[in-house]
Parts: C-alpha cells; structure tokens; sequence
C-alpha cells in the first residue's frame, strides 16, 4: 500500500479526511494553499501540496467544511522507519472541533504498518498545539533555536513511538 493510503475519505469523530494524490482537484489544492496562507507565514503553494502530494512517501490529508471549502491539512513524509509531520493546519473559526486530532490519528493509521517513530517541529509559543501533542503522546525531545522566520523563534522537536515493527 502507498504511504499516501487511498485517494478517498475515512470519517473520525464527524470529520472527514480525505487523502490527496494525483487525481485530486486543482481546486482542493488552492484551497490547501489559501488555508495555509491563512495560518502560517512563508506557506507553501498549490504546487508544492500537488508535489507532495504525487510523492510515494508523501501524506497530504485534508478536512472540508459543509460548503467544501479546504479548512484543516496535515501534510508529513516517511523515510526509512520514521514519519516527519512538516504542517497541521486548521481554520481559526474551525478550531476546537477535533480536526487536528482526527488528522493526526489518520496520518498514524495511514503509516502504522511502516514506521517506528513520529517527529514534528513546533514553535514554542503555540502553547494549544503543544498541549494537544502532548495528550496524543508526543514527548519533548530537543529544540531548533531559529527554526522558523516571520517571526524568528525556536522550535520544540517532538517525538511519538508507534511501534516497535
């Protein structure tokens, strides 16, 4: 099975994430785009979520709201035995909902079968993505001084154990 799942749709908790890959609209990728410009300084663009996307190890997942318009993403990368979340996003009216939970959860169960590890980077002041992190079994394990611009900060490396394959 790709890394990437199947193109589709897996329900958790009232939300529905579906999988990017290289039939999915143009339009679902400007939406990552726009929702990524909307929450995140220097985001990628429709071109880069397609790349990403159209990549055997790639994960491009994504949420829709009633009217279809793109309002949560997790995009991540597997290499060897470990998985790298490199983006969660969620719409600020959309937040507090179980999105990025049911992103993670559906990013492990994509990858479960293939990986030990999960890694993220996250900026020290975004206290509310730490705390859910932390109560899906993310441990703090080092800290990128400057990791990320617009504005500069660290960043906290965190660390999840799937399994021991």
């Amino acid at each position: 099975m790709s890394m990437r799942g199947q193109a589709g749709m897996t329900q958790k908790a009232d939300v529905k994430i579906y999988s990017a890959d290289c039939n999915t609209s143009d339009l679902i990728f400007a939406g990552l785009a726009d929702l990524e410009a909307q929450t995140i300084p220097d985001g990628w663009s429709a071109n880069a979520f397609r790349s990403e996307a159209e990549k055997e190890n790639g994960i491009v997942l994504y949420t829709l709201d009633e009217n279809e318009n793109v309002i949560g993403l997790l995009t991540a990368y597997t290499a060897a035995d470990e998985a790298d979340i490199t983006n969660v996003a969620v719409k600020n009216s959309a937040r507090k909902k179980g999105i990025a939970k049911a992103l993670l959860y559906e990013m492990e169960n994509i990858a479960a079968n293939e990986i030990k590890d999960i890694f993220l980077e996250v900026r020290m002041s975004n206290i509310a993505a730490i705390g859910l992190y932390t109560s899906l079994g993310y441990e703090r394990i080092a800290v990128r001084k400057r990791f990320y611009s617009n504005p500069v900060e660290d960043a906290i490396i965190m660390k999840k154990k799937v399994s021991e394959i």
